[in-house]
């Protein structure tokens, strides 16, 4: 079972050093070794237990932290089972003149299927991991946009990341008091893998549209029908619909919440778009949400800002998608 320490948001985000920063082998693209320094780090974050690399490619930045299998390590024990406890989470956090980061990137990658993070550290730049066994081999890895740098002016900077666990957590039994077995989750504070790390980045111009969702229907004719896509004793058949921002293509950006069994989504949304050009292009995706399965696909649609702000607003068709109005503020640079 999977444990969140640190409810932000299933993040695995999105930066990138330079839009060329990366070489051709067999003519694919490799990304390229970003150089860092390490500022200071625990004796157990070392060659042996942990491996741990920055990429850059294609407008990312990956972060790469791979745990080995760890044996004879200090693992907390329970005081009150006397379980050892073998699983963690970790924390990633970005600065910039000694201070965190804040963006509002956080805020969007944060999925309001679930709940929306309203504290005041929703907008740092800060990021964790779901749990794992530290017994087991793991390859955690988060992938930041340039766009999440959107609060510092264009050009060099240095960034400095933080990566850290805390707490260890696992499941131990007990017995109830019927004198059945049942489980609890026992914590205990421990810090023993951390590090601090420092390297440049180019920040290239970043501009900022708005793009206000005014609403979709769904086709309903000879060729697509919405009645029946979910098939449940529980509710109606139609989809539990929602849609989303994709930027850049095929890159998910953002998505709204989804309204139950439909063929319309009514809410209006506004979104902010950070982009790399003023003439840059947008992707739209509708889809219909499941609980147990994979999301369906209702429509996709790819086109320039530059088209979709000509007029007050825009009624696109496109998929199963009748129609989907949208209008789009024009967009400005925000890193000057």
């Amino acid at each position: 079972m999977k444990i969140k320490l640190k409810i932000l948001f299933c993040f695995f985000c999105t930066v990138c050093l330079n839009s060329c920063e990366y070489h051709q082998y067999n003519g694919a693209a490799i990304p390229k070794p970003v150089n860092y320094s390490v500022l200071q780090k625990s004796a157990f974050f070392n060659e042996k237990n942990i491996s741990f690399s920055i990429d850059s490619l294609n407008n990312a930045l990956y972060v790469k932290l791979t745990i080995n299998g760890l044996k004879n390590f200090p693992f907390p024990v329970d005081k009150k089972s006397k379980d050892t406890l073998f699983k963690t989470a970790f924390n990633f956090v970005f600065y910039c003149d000694n201070k965190i980061i804040v963006s509002d990137y956080p805020v969007m990658k944060n999925t309001f299927r679930y709940f929306k993070d309203t504290l005041a550290t929703a907008n740092n730049m800060s990021f964790s991991t779901d749990t794992v066994d530290l017994r087991n081999s793991n390859d955690l890895q988060i992938q930041i946009p340039f766009y999440a740098f959107h609060n510092l002016k264009r050009g060099k900077h240095v960034i400095e990341l933080a990566v850290s666990q805390t707490l260890f957590t696992d499941e131990v039994s007990v017995v109830n008091t019927d004198n059945s077995k049942g489980y609890r989750h026992a914590y205990e504070n421990k810090p023993l893998l951390n590090a601090r790390v420092k390297f440049d980045i180019v920040v290239p111009p970043i501009y900022k549209s708005t793009i206000y969702g005014l609403g979709l229907e769904l086709k309903n004719d000879s060729t697509f029908s919405p009645a029946g896509m979910d098939n449940t004793i529980w509710k109606s058949s139609y989809p539990d619909i929602y849609w989303a921002i994709l930027y850049p293509q095929h890159e998910f950006y953002v998505q709204t919440s989804f309204e139950t069994s439909t063929a319309k989504y009514c809410a209006h949304d506004t979104f902010n778009l950070y982009h790399y050009y003023i003439n840059d292009s947008v992707g739209l995706g509708v889809y219909d949400h499941d609980n147990f399965s994979r999301d369906d696909g209702l429509g996709y649609w790819w086109g320039s800002l530059n088209n979709l702000k000509k007029t007050e607003y825009k009624r696109l068709k496109f998929g199963y998608v009748h129609h989907f109005d949208l209008k789009v503020k024009e967009g400005k640079m925000v890193n000057w």
